[in-house]
């Protein structure tokens, strides 16, 4: 036995039935309880004959592709697992030259449309996608060195912060080193330049998912806001470019990693080091305000570190330009973070980022978000109408517990910082802190992370830095729908 677990199986009616799902090294078997001692087999199928796997982007089910019989689909909140374990057995068990297991991905929640029944086997019906739809296809020439290559050569320089010194920059200038995270569009990677040897982190997004889900004009707006914003505590991008397939903005690499990565060792800071990083972010969202930027997606995750203990903010998808005065209607950012006015669609402005601040501080000194709860719903009730509690034991400050108060009013209009950032800065809260001393990191951080060199990852999740650092490849059929529909790049 290779993997069990207990699931949800959908019969041809898309009746959920509970059944244990088993994997060996030669066969898939549907098992049914017919008692706490007693278990029926319900079906075994050979991992020869099962050519594929969907999966819903958007729910947790799955689908099982079996040609030569009928398909099934299941739901389990341990999809990932097993859509892996699959992979890996039924790949194990290829004789040469077979076709590895193929995947599929979809956005629909529910699946069955993708299910071959057996009444579809008796009217010879198949619903399986096309195999050159799944994302791991290869087409016979996908994969040569002469393509890889050839990919990296049409790279194109979309921006360098020092013109001067890098007329043209493609992936071919990078070495990979270590993956550094991963995201919805791409990953994070540690690059060396290999004509400086500095070091750098390197987004890259992929095009086909990015206009799979409609984030073309994210994109296009944080390059554009990151070309034009230098500030002590904003993460500077240095170059930006572009290949047929991906979008890579290559930025400083900050050695400390995210401030969630610290906050989950420590639980939760001292108030005297969650002021030192309140005040650098306040002073980062001050500097973004006055280009009437709001950035919306403020987080532990969206915090970096750099080595000597300084955070900076990161990742301006969610950032949007607004004229002066102005609020703006999208639903956009992490829900724990998100202020009423976003959850309503009442629209919102520059303050949002003022409540979201609210959440950070709390979450900073407290070691959760004042109204996180694991039914989204419910938390988007709390954030809107439920009471913001402090602790009793170990209770926070006189001056912290104002300052939250004040930023997580729900009228935005008589929240703290409604009239400007100075009246945050100038909160009893961050009495004491010399602001032109902080502005030119001329106070001494309260902690230190541990950074060994120039290309130090400790800071960083050991289920990223342990994968392998390549460029990995878009699979043809997703590089043919890029094409397609590249001139929703051109003016990148």
């Amino acid at each position: 036995m290779r993997f069990s677990t207990k699931l949800i199986k959908f019969n041809e009616y898309s009746k959920a039935q509970e059944r244990t799902f088993a994997i060996t090294s030669k066969a898939i078997y549907n098992l049914k309880s017919k008692s706490s001692s007693y278990t029926e087999m319900q079906r075994r199928v050979d991992l020869s004959k099962v050519i594929g796997v969907s999966y819903s982007r958007s729910s947790d089910e799955f689908v099982l592709h079996v040609p030569n019989e009928y398909d099934y689909r299941f739901a389990s909140p341990l999809k990932p697992a097993v859509v892996a374990e699959l992979r890996n057995s039924h790949d194990a068990s290829l004789a040469p030259g077979a076709h590895t297991l193929y995947l599929w991905e979809f956005n629909e929640v529910t699946l069955g449309a993708y299910v071959t029944t057996k009444a579809d086997k008796k009217k010879n019906i198949s619903r399986i996608p096309h195999v050159s739809k799944a994302i791991n296809y290869q087409s016979p020439a996908a994969g040569s060195t002469e393509e890889a290559k050839g990919r990296g050569q049409r790279s194109r320089t979309l921006f360098a912060a020092n013109e001067a010194a890098a007329a043209t920059v493609t992936l071919e200038d990078f070495a990979m080193v270590k993956v550094l995270g991963r995201g919805s569009f791409g990953k994070v990677m540690l690059v060396r330049k290999k004509d400086t040897g500095e070091y750098f982190a390197m987004k890259s997004l992929r095009k086909d998912a990015l206009l799979e889900r409609d984030q073309v004009e994210h994109t296009r707006t944080e390059r554009t806001i990151m070309q034009h914003i230098n500030h002590p505590y904003l993460v500077r991008l240095e170059f930006a470019f572009s290949s047929e397939d991906k979008i890579f903005f290559v930025m400083g690499f900050m050695k400390g990693g995210e401030l969630f990565f610290h906050l989950k060792e420590a639980k939760k800071f001292p108030e005297n080091q969650a002021r030192f990083y309140s005040a650098q972010i306040a002073l980062g969202l001050s500097h973004l305000h006055e280009k009437n930027i709001v950035y919306r997606d403020l987080k532990p995750e969206n915090v970096l570190m750099d080595e000597f203990g300084n955070v900076h903010l990161t990742d301006f998808g969610m950032a949007k330009l607004l004229p002066p005065n102005s609020t703006t209607m999208s639903f956009v950012g992490t829900p724990e973070y998100l202020a009423p006015e976003i959850i309503t669609g009442r629209g919102h402005g520059l303050t949002a980022d003022w409540w979201s601040f609210g959440i950070l501080v709390y979450e900073m000194m407290v070691g959760i978000p004042p109204f996180y709860n694991q039914n989204v719903q419910l938390m988007y009730e709390l954030i809107q109408h439920g009471d913001l509690k402090f602790p009793q034991r170990n209770p926070l400050s006189a001056p912290a517990v104002d300052l939250i108060q004040r930023l997580l009013e729900r009228n935005p209009d008589r929240r703290l910082g409604a009239r400007g950032a100075a009246e945050v800065l100038q909160h009893v809260f961050f009495a004491g802190i010399n602001w032109e001393d902080l502005l030119a990191k001329r106070v001494q951080a309260p902690f230190v992370p541990t950074v060994a060199n120039e290309s130090s990852t400790e800071n960083f999740e050991s289920e990223f830095t342990e994968e392998e650092p390549i460029n990995s490849m878009v699979p043809e059929h997703k590089l043919r729908y890029v094409r397609q529909h590249q001139d929703a790049f051109s003016d990148f």
